[in-house]
């Protein structure tokens, strides 16, 4: 195994073999510009608000296992227009992670996403500049501990123990007090 973000990574292609129409946004998450990800503030806040995620794809993506989209989807660099699934599915994956190991951390990951939605709902239109990219980068880290709490859940009785480690990087980062700067930096914290 490579480092939690070669995993994340290879999870997040994984995921676009399932879902298709999250190409756009999996793009601008990961690779940017900010702006990219912020033209899509309302269908973000939306799509967290509704948890409009797929569960089923992204177990399977997370397990390795096979399988299509349920229906024909989008083109690869077509956008389903329902935000984010991969961040939106972190309510869910908290509730069902209750009692174990990972609880109190999944926990902690949804308030940090709940808050983070809250505070893009109250932006006018994209924030520009260093604001844009602080935010971007919290918005990765959010996508980044979804897909490690996919990939622990997936792991079934020989869960990674790494996990825990990566999601406590993610965690500090966005819960501390001076923010990461952009996407690069988000995602090398995930090197270890």
């Amino acid at each position: 195994m490579g480092t939690a973000r070669d995993a994340v990574l290879d999870y997040a292609e994984g995921t676009l073999r399932l879902l298709p129409g999250q190409a756009a946004v999996t793009s601008a998450v990961l690779q940017g510009p900010p702006a990219a990800l912020l033209e899509r503030i309302p269908q973000l806040v939306r799509g967290f608000a509704g948890e409009r995620t797929d569960g089923g794809a992204l177990f399977r993506a997370a397990a390795g296992l096979p399988g299509e989209t349920a229906a024909p989807g989008p083109a690869a660099e077509a956008d389903d227009g329902r935000g984010c699934a991969l961040v939106q599915s972190l309510p869910a994956l908290s509730r069902e992670s209750e009692g174990s190991a990972m609880a109190s951390r999944a926990d902690r990951l949804t308030e940090a996403a709940d808050r983070l939605h809250w505070e893009l709902a109250e932006h006018d239109g994209p924030p520009e500049g260093s604001a844009a990219g602080r935010l971007a980068a919290r918005y990765a880290l959010c996508y980044a501990g979804a897909a490690l709490l996919w990939l622990w859940r997936a792991g079934g009785e020989n869960r990674p123990e790494w996990t825990y480690e990566a999601v406590d990087a993610v965690l500090a980062a966005l819960e501390d007090p001076v923010p990461v700067p952009d996407v690069p930096a988000a995602l090398a914290l995930l090197l270890a």
